[in-house]
C-alpha cells in the first residue's frame, strides 16, 4: 500500500513538472550567459515585446571598409572663427547682437565710443558669416585694441579631432582616407568626411596622437565641443553582412544575439570578423535583411514564452 502511494506522488510530480515546463524558454545562470548552446526560441505576446521595448534592425549586406574607430571631439576650423576686436580704446556705446545669432558678413555687432573727445562712435562689423559663439563685454565697458569683444564660428564645415594612442594603428592613418561620425545626439545614422591633417609628433605628457577630420555640417548637427566616435577607413570597401554591434551579447568566443521574425524570437550563435564603427561583421549564424534586435536583447535572454500553451489548447478543441 505505501508503495503505490510513492508511486503514485512521483508519477504526479513528473507530470506537473512536465506541463510547467511545456513552452517555457528558460533562462541560463547570469554566470553561464555566454556560453554557447544550441540555439533556441521564445514566443512573446504583443503586450510582452512592447513591455520589453523590443527594437530591430537588418542584418546589412553591403560595401564596407575595414576601420579605426577612435573617440573625437568637435572644433571649429581655425579659417572659419574669428576674434572680434576694436581699433580703438574707449568704451562699448552699443551691443546689436546676442549669443548664438546668425550674422553675416559685414553686419554691425556692436559700437564703440572712443576716449578721444569730439570722436564719432565706431561701428564693428563681422569679418565672416556664421553665429556668435561668444561675447566678452558689457554696456559701458572700457576696452581696448587687445579687448576680445566677441567670437564668431562659421559651423557649416568642422573639424573633428581625434585622438588615438600609442599602438600600431597610428601607421595605417593617412590624409585623405574616409571618416563617419557618429553620436547619440545626431540620431542613428552618421556624417561623413575626410582626413585633412594629421599631427607629426606624439604629444609629449599624454602620449597621444591627434588626427583632423573635416566633416560637412550644414545643419548644425555637430556643435563645438561635442564628443563623437570618429570611424576611419584604412582598407578598401568590399561586401561585407553587418549588424549593429550592440546587437550582440555573449564574451570570449562565445556570442549570440536575437533574429525576430513576427512574435517569434530565435537565439543564434554567431561568429564574428571586423569592426566597422558601431557596426559588426557576422560571418556565420545570420542572414542579409534578417531582423536583429539591439534594444531588449539582453531581457530576452531570460523571457518566457507567452503563445505556445494556448495554440496548444486551440488544436485540442
Amino acid at each position: 500500500m505505501k508503495r503505490k502511494m510513492i508511486l503514485a506522488v512521483v508519477a504526479a510530480f513528473v507530470a506537473a513538472s512536465a506541463l510547467a515546463h511545456e513552452g517555457e524558454e528558460h533562462a541560463q545562470p547570469p554566470g553561464q550567459e555566454a556560453q554557447a548552446g544550441p540555439a533556441g526560441t521564445v514566443v512573446l505576446s504583443d503586450a510582452a515585446i512592447q513591455n520589453l521595448g523590443i527594437r530591430t534592425a537588418k542584418a546589412t549586406l553591403g560595401p564596407r571598409a575595414q576601420s579605426i574607430s577612435v573617440n573625437g571631439v568637435v572644433e571649429l576650423l581655425p579659417e572659419r572663427q574669428a576674434i572680434v576686436t576694436s581699433p580703438a580704446t574707449g568704451r562699448v556705446a552699443a551691443i546689436a547682437v546676442k549669443i548664438g545669432e546668425r550674422v553675416e558678413k559685414g553686419k554691425v555687432l556692436l559700437t564703440v565710443q572712443p576716449i578721444f573727445v569730439g570722436s564719432s562712435p565706431v561701428p564693428i562689423a563681422s569679418p565672416l558669416s556664421g553665429h556668435v559663439t561668444r561675447q566678452n563685454v558689457v554696456l559701458g565697458q572700457a576696452i581696448t585694441p587687445d579687448t576680445a569683444l566677441m567670437e564668431i564660428g562659421d559651423m557649416s564645415q568642422v573639424l573633428v579631432r581625434g585622438v588615438l594612442y600609442e599602438t600600431a594603428d597610428v601607421g595605417q592613418i593617412k590624409i585623405g582616407q574616409t571618416v563617419r561620425v557618429s553620436s547619440p545626439l545626431i540620431g542613428t545614422g552618421s556624417m561623413g568626411g575626410v582626413i585633412q591633417r594629421v599631427d607629426s609628433v606624439f604629444e609629449r605628457d599624454s602620449r597621444t596622437f591627434n588626427v583632423y577630420a573635416v566633416i560637412e555640417n550644414a545643419e548644425r548637427k555637430l556643435l563645438a565641443h561635442m564628443y563623437v566616435l570618429l570611424s576611419i577607413d584604412v582598407s578598401p570597401p568590399t561586401d561585407v553582412l553587418t549588424v549593429p554591434s550592440r546587437a550582440i551579447l555573449g564574451e570570449d568566443g562565445a556570442h549570440f544575439l536575437f533574429v525576430r521574425n513576427g512574435d517569434i524570437f530565435e537565439r543564434r550563435n554567431v561568429k564574428l570578423g571586423a569592426r566597422f564603427g558601431p557596426d559588426r561583421e557576422i560571418l556565420e549564424g545570420v542572414f542579409p535583411d534578417e531582423d536583429v534586435v539591439i534594444v531588449g536583447n539582453y531581457q530576452l535572454q531570460f523571457a518566457r514564452s507567452q503563445a505556445p500553451a494556448a495554440k496548444k489548447d486551440a488544436g485540442a478543441r
